[in-house]
């Protein structure tokens, strides 16, 4: 085995070196692009209200148009929640993701009807929102929290150090 060469000005930079300068740069351009696309969900956002608000008071009202608008401005929201959240901690949240899939799905059947849909897409479309489901119940998808109390007080073990607690 040959020794690493050392990082130096006679032998370039430093591979950690390569990922900083790289990681310095596609940052905050990554970081517009995904304000960029947080400006797109309001824009959808707003038409969606805005073509939900013409369906709900036009002559010809559809019941199933008007919940498949609202289904849509709620994935907008969900989706908005997910930008932000990455914006905000640079890390997707699974969980925001599963439940948009999850109110995404509803909506497409919404859409088509479950009487539209073929049985085999019925029950590939039900074991898939179960599975979504499921997860999102049991797969330990959400940050561990510490409840806070009326007062601002964290629940839990008692802080030896602190004065007045036992």
């Amino acid at each position: 085995m040959t020794a690493p060469v050392p990082a130096g000005p006679e032998h370039g930079t430093a591979y950690t070196g390569v990922h900083r300068l790289v990681r310095r740069f596609l940052e905050p351009v990554q970081d517009t692009l995904v304000a960029v696309l947080a400006v797109v969900f309001f824009v959808l956002m707003v038409r969606g209200l805005i073509t939900l608000a013409r369906h709900a008071v036009s002559p010809d009202f559809s019941v199933s148009v008007v919940v498949a608008e609202a289904l849509f401005v709620l994935v907008m929201v969900e989706l908005q929640r997910l930008v932000i959240i990455y914006l905000r901690d640079h890390h997707v949240s699974v969980d925001v993701m599963v439940e948009a899939t999850i109110v995404t799905a509803l909506r497409e059947v919404q859409l088509r009807g479950a009487l539209g849909l073929h049985p085999l897409e019925l029950l590939a479309l039900t074991v898939f929102v179960l599975a979504l489901g499921f997860l999102l119940r049991y797969g330990d998808l959400r940050p561990r929290r510490r409840r806070v109390r009326a007062h601002g007080r964290r629940e839990g073990p008692a802080d030896p150090r602190l004065p007045g607690r036992s």
